[in-house]
């Protein structure tokens, strides 16, 4: 009899994971149940589709026929309300259940804005799913002026996205400088830098107190201190919380998410835990309630959780990016515990290059603990297994300076271009680069291997 896989969630863990299950199994039974309309996407793209700049069609990866074709049985719009461990089952909002043999929780995280009045207003929004999205995007067609509230990933790209379609944006910080628990004072300010340059108006130490209406819809926003500024449509949301309600009362162990080892075992046998609700509870890095969700972090455990569901031996891929995207066209990367200040313990290194290009290398006693790079996305890779091998500093070093180069025939003879595997875009790679090193797909962060076998040239997604 075969397996009966059921992955809760179809985002970018549950998603590689099923892909990856039905990749070595060819007679599993996979279940994937998600409370979206729709089939996967990325996340990250939303502020694009908002603002115009990409259709569903261009971000949905995967039609459900596709999902057919290969067996995967996807249930949308069902909502999975708790687990029964003992009984092997997961049990639905209809009051139903389903028998799993081996069950992955991949629900991700959630948008928990601050609890003020006015959130039931028309035009207070959020993008938390593509849903959401196209519903808020009727409130953008009259609209002139536009609050974000709170920092965030998502709040970066929603900015940009905006202001290109010509709205005023204005963005409130919480305290005198952008986002203080993820960054240091040197990027912040070069982010905000960015954001200024750009047209955002940003309202520092500025703690939303109440949204203000006018019959039904919003008009605008108050803050703490008493000052009040327009805003026809207003996007809350920086802050996010693991979605661990169907896990309440299941026994299992959470902290700030789902807690895992190193195989993303959760503390029942048979439950796994995957991307931004899974939590390692043996881990160096600092447990933040508001870290931020990480696409690639995601992408990586699902390929990992797929592994551990069959049994099959897995080692994890070394991974300590926190944040990856851009803001305005500028790289922005914090990998492990880049904002960590110095002290007796801590020795920070520091480098500008061009203007707004920064980056901070974070060592502890003696080994790199953390990075943050600005401006451009170079040597981001490096430093993400580097971080996450704690290598001492002299290998650091040697290898940003380009000392530790590999032999000559390990070097691409030339230039080639191909379609990224995940997302479709084109992705240039140039002559000189490692065969079997990693470039960054810019459109969707994939990280993707570089291939050559003598004649030609192509991009695979990584087999861990």
């Amino acid at each position: 009899m075969s397996t009966h896989f059921v992955i809760i969630g179809n985002g970018a863990a549950g998603y590689r994971a099923a892909k990856a299950i039905r990749r070595a199994d060819g007679d599993a039974r996979i279940s994937v149940f998600s409370e979206e309309r729709h089939p996967f996407y990325l996340r990250r793209q939303l502020g694009d589709f908002l603002a115009g700049h990409s259709t569903l069609d261009e971000l949905i990866f995967q039609s459900r026929n596709a999902y057919r074709r290969e067996r995967l049985d996807l249930f949308l719009m069902t909502r999975v309300t708790r687990i029964d461990p003992a009984a092997h089952e997961v049990i639905f909002a209809s009051g139903q259940q389903v028998r799993y043999d081996r069950l992955l929780v991949a629900t991700g995280t959630r948008a928990a804005p601050a609890p003020i009045p006015g959130l039931s207003l028309e035009g207070v929004a959020s993008i938390d799913t593509l849903t959401a999205a196209q519903e808020s995007q009727r409130f953008l067609r009259d609209a002139r002026r536009v609050a974000i509230l709170g920092e965030g990933v998502i709040g970066l790209t929603l900015a940009e996205s905006l202001t290109s379609r010509g709205l005023r944006v204005t963005q409130t910080i919480r305290s005198e400088r952008f986002w203080p628990e993820l960054l240091d004072e040197t990027t912040s300010g070069l982010v905000e830098a960015v954001l200024e340059t750009n047209g955002v108006l940003l309202r520092r130490n500025a703690e939303p107190r109440v949204i203000i209406g006018a019959g039904h819809r919003a008009i605008g926003v108050e803050t703490a201190s008493g000052e009040t500024f327009p805003a026809e449509v207003i996007f809350c949301g920086g802050r996010r919380r693991a979605n661990l309600d169907l896990v309440e009362g299941s026994g299992l162990e959470v902290g700030r998410g789902l807690r895992v080892n190193a195989s993303l075992e959760t503390s029942h046998p048979d439950i796994f835990a995957a991307g931004d609700v899974a939590e390692l509870a043996e881990s160096d890095e600092p447990q933040d309630e508001n870290a931020p969700f990480c696409w690639q972090r995601a992408w990586a455990q699902g390929g990992l959780a797929a592994a551990s569901m069959l049994g099959r031996p897995a080692e994890a891929t070394p991974e300590a990016m926190r944040v990856r995207t851009t803001v305005f066209g500028h790289d922005l990367a914090v990998i492990g515990r880049g904002n960590l200040p110095k002290s007796d313990d801590v020795q920070i290194v520091e480098r500008r290059g061009e203007p707004n290009t920064y980056r901070r290398l974070v060592f502890e006693k003696g080994v790199l603990v953390g990075a943050i790079v600005f401006g451009t996305g170079e040597n981001v890779h490096e430093l993400n297994r580097l971080v996450a091998e704690r290598a001492p500093r002299d290998v650091v070093e040697s290898t940003l300076s380009g000392q530790a180069k590999p032999d000559a025939e390990n070097l691409l003879p030339q230039t080639f271009a191909q379609h990224c595997p995940i997302c479709a875009a084109e992705l240039v790679v140039h002559y000189g680069t490692p065969i079997g090193s990693l470039v960054c797909c810019a459109a969707c962060n994939t990280d993707l291997v570089v291939r050559w076998d003598g004649r030609r040239g192509w991009l695979e997604i990584p087999n861990h």
